[in-house]
């Protein structure tokens, strides 16, 4: 038996059970009523139950061939970094061009990036992706987004 899977999953259960004890002091309140740690609180139940199926399932798979190295074999690090490289610049050019450009940008280098479909389709559903979450965001939540150099 593999102990990665038991072992990572006794660790994100202990994480739940930390975040379930600090959120009850500083008050769950109810479903109508919720407290500040509402939130929190079931969010550490649902990592607690995910938890609890990783090592199970750990426990119940039977051995696997291969150490850690086989984690990272395989990987196409040259899109990873490719990835984190477009995050970073989404980040840093978010406030100077605006949330509509830069996100319709970032989808289409990721879509570019991972699809194989025609370019027309990718460009396309990332435009379409932009607009649907400005006019969520934006206009329906009324969520301040970067407005950028052309003042949408």
């Amino acid at each position: 038996m593999s102990l990665r899977d038991p072992v990572s999953g006794f660790f994100w259960l202990a994480l739940a059970v930390f975040v379930c004890l600090i959120s009850v002091p500083i008050g769950i309140g109810s479903f109508r009523t919720p407290g500040p740690g509402f939130l929190p609180f079931w969010a550490g139940i649902a990592l607690g139950i995910l938890s609890i199926a990783v090592v199970t399932m750990g426990m119940l798979r039977r051995n696997e061939a291969g150490g850690i190295s086989q984690l990272w074999k395989g990987l196409a690090w040259r899109k990873a970094m490719a990835v984190m490289v477009s995050l970073f610049l989404y980040t840093v050019l978010m406030d100077r061009v605006g949330y509509l450009i830069v996100t319709s940008a970032l989808l289409s280098f990721l879509f570019c990036l991972t699809r194989r479909e025609r370019i027309w389709m990718k460009v396309g559903g990332a435009l379409m992706t932009a607009v649907v979450s400005y006019l969520v965001f934006g206009v329906w939540l009324e969520v301040q987004l970067p407005k950028g150099m052309l003042g949408f």
